[in-house]
């Protein structure tokens, strides 16, 4: 079964990505799990120390407080199980802690990044799964599905990818030269009129360019930098210039006269 697919962002440009088998998600999935069993204990710990602060021999008072103190910790721990997931992989650019860690991230099948209905759907069905015991089904699901998705990803049209590595001249460069200035740097002007939206997609497009190849990276800019040149104004000169070099000078002028990230 092929690792690789082929998707179609909604800019109509093709990009390859490698699918993220069943040991990779499990170690994501562990890590992750590490973490919320940590900040359940410090959260555990949290209770005790108030628990034992507040402590009265009054028994009417401490069974108010122990009523209290059971509804807020199961609130917390659906939140920390559950909430976990559905704010990291819509807030983080479809990535927890722990698929970051192992270089995943969740996307929608079209390409596009994950949003918070989809987000929320296949974590929801990861309840639905472990309430009901199905958790071994979805692990048979990741083996033998052609797209390596799980209950979850069938249910919200979202696959779990392996994220590209730069080429080495690019980590040099990362490491080297953080803020790197290219000559297209000249024609910049007026980001203040440019949406939270606009920087939204700025900022995707910049933390990804490098994963793709160099003329799939230039098509796509073209056409992520024709509206957004037009709202700024900027006239383009007949020379050769390139699109995506110009877009991520936009995002760092915008972050450095907006403070935005």
């Amino acid at each position: 079964m092929s690792r690789e697919i082929t998707v179609v962002t909604p800019e109509n440009v093709p990009i390859t990505y490698e699918l993220a088998g069943l040991g990779s998600r499990a170690s994501a999935c562990i890590l992750d799990l590490l973490i919320q069993l940590g900040s359940l204990a410090a959260v555990a710990a949290v209770f005790l120390g108030l628990t034992y602060a507040l402590f009265d021999k009054n028994q009417q008072v401490m069974k108010v407080l122990g009523d209290f103190a059971v509804g807020i910790l199961i609130i917390t721990v659906f939140l920390v199980l559950n909430g976990y997931f559905i704010y990291f992989e819509s807030a983080r650019n479809g990535q927890t802690p722990g698929k970051k860690a192992l270089g995943l991230r969740v996307i929608r099948e079209e390409g596009s990044p994950v949003d918070l209905s989809s987000a929320a759907i296949r974590n929801i069905v990861r309840v639905i799964e472990l309430t009901l015991g199905l958790h071994i089904a979805s692990v048979l699901f990741i083996l033998f599905s052609p797209k390596y998705k799980r209950l979850g990803d069938y249910a919200a049209g979202t696959i779990v990818v392996k994220e590209r590595k730069p080429a080495v001249e690019d980590l040099a460069t990362v490491r080297n030269e953080p803020a790197q200035s290219y000559a297209e740097s000249a024609l910049v002007r007026d980001v203040h009129l440019l949406s939270l939206d606009d920087l939204a997609t700025l900022r995707r497009f910049v933390e990804r360019r490098h994963e793709l190849a160099p003329d799939v990276q230039e098509s796509l800019a073209s056409q992520i930098a024709a509206p957004i040149v037009a709202k700024l104004g900027i006239t383009l000169p007949n020379a050769n210039i390139s699109h995506a070099n110009l877009l991520e000078e936009i995002h760092n002028r915008s972050v450095d006269e907006r403070g935005l990230i």
